[in-house]
């Protein structure tokens, strides 16, 4: 069984999405654990920084920065400071492969509790 960390606690989460290139995005976030559900083992985590990314062809070669797709790393910035949930085992540093629809917003994965006051 893997620990649970507690409320306040940080640890860095790994997202990856593939672009319709064929590519990959790979972007870590600090996370800081704001609630725990021991019912359905996820964390409620406030994404409080952007950390390292990179973009790789789906050969795993990474892209020269003039390469990359500037419009898809400008949805990865706004990510900082938005919610999530996230299961206790997103805290061992696997990357967590996402629907792009995360990304653009199409799916709420990021945006659902936008408007829910902060908890503290």
């Amino acid at each position: 069984m893997e620990q649970v960390l507690e409320i306040g606690e940080s640890f860095r989460v790994q997202f990856v999405w593939q672009i319709p290139d064929g590519d990959y995005l790979r972007a870590v976030f600090s996370a800081e654990i704001l609630n725990r559900d021991h019912r359905s083992d996820k964390y409620l985590l406030r994404l409080t920084e952007f950390l390292a990314g990179r973009q790789e062809t789906a050969a795993g070669e990474m892209r020269p920065v003039e390469e990359v797709s500037r419009d898809y790393w400008a949805l990865v910035d706004q990510l900082v400071d938005r919610k999530v949930v996230l299961a206790y085992e997103s805290a061992d540093g696997r990357p967590l492969h996402l629907r792009l629809k995360t990304l653009t917003g199409e799916h709420n994965f990021f945006y659902r509790f936008e408007d829910q006051p902060q908890t503290g």
